[in-house]
């Protein structure tokens, strides 16, 4: 292996909270190391914008930490990646996959290697766009998503004719809650609202995750999952029954999160998730 190769893989240590640390410490490094400037193709067209860039043969780099979900689509190359799983990955050729809210990667390329990035977002200058959908650090990250999840959560609640009041007398009444034990998740002190959902192990996406109603009583996930305007899992109606499912690969200690504009319409198409 060689050395170049080594900083990747030395960077898959285990934990996502683990991996990252070790890509901090190493791009802490490289900072202070020769830099190579790689040129960047701004694309903006139809509310859309791209960025393109071209890692020459031979470069080690460190990826920006993105607030939005997006696409990433490798054109051409050979090159390999870090993971939040304690896995390397080599890709090579063609690739379009989608690009999660909050990764962040370190790369090493073999060959020339040409990505682009999409994202849903217009406006005039490239650079601006850019610094709006990424975030300097992860603890800005976090910020940022608690402040969008309770504001859109605020725009549901107005939208649906609701107040907190009646939100929160809904939530704390316990006379529908299923006694039915869950071993995989658990409740706790939430940075949305209140209390919310929390993984107690890992999740691949796609995932069932534990049921959210019981009967006609709601589960711990039915009653405690949070909204989030990009969340990451669903409630599904699978061989009769109401599920948690993972939308994105969920980590031991993350919150379990919804959109409630999609149980809603869920509520319109096969009954009733919510309490009346």
């Amino acid at each position: 292996m060689s050395a170049a190769l080594k900083v990747i893989d030395d960077i898959c240590v285990g934990s996502r909270t683990l991996n990252r640390e070790s890509l901090l410490r190493f791009e802490e490094f490289a900072k202070k190391q020769p830099q190579l400037e790689i040129p960047v193709k701004h694309y903006i067209h139809g509310g859309m914008y791209g960025r393109e860039i071209t890692i020459p043969k031979d470069t080690i780099l460190t990826g920006q930490i993105y607030k939005f979900n997006h696409f990433d689509i490798m054109v051409s190359g050979d090159i390999t990646v870090s993971t939040d799983n304690g896995e390397t990955k080599r890709l090579t050729g063609y690739n379009c996959f989608k690009g999660m809210a909050g990764k962040k990667r370190a790369g090493y390329a073999h060959e020339d290697t040409t990505w682009i990035t999409f994202h849903p977002y217009s406006g005039s200058n490239g650079d601006d766009i850019q610094k709006f959908i990424t975030a300097e650090t992860f603890e800005e990250l976090e910020l940022f998503n608690v402040a969008i999840n309770r504001a859109d959560y605020l725009t549901f609640v107005n939208s649906i004719g609701m107040n907190q009041e009646q939100i929160d007398e809904q939530v704390n009444n316990k006379s529908d809650l299923s006694e039915i034990e869950i071993d995989c998740v658990y409740v706790a002190d939430s940075k949305i609202n209140g209390k919310g959902l929390f993984s107690y192990r890992d999740f691949d996406a796609d995932e069932i995750v534990c049921l959210a109603r019981d009967g006609d009583k709601r589960t711990l996930a039915g009653r405690y999952t949070n909204h989030a305007l990009q969340p990451n899992s669903e409630i599904v109606f699978i061989s009769d029954e109401w599920q948690l499912k993972t939308l994105s690969p969920i980590f031991e200690g993350e919150e379990f999160t919804i959109s409630y504009r999609d149980i809603l319409k869920n509520r319109l198409v096969r009954g009733d998730l919510c309490q009346e």
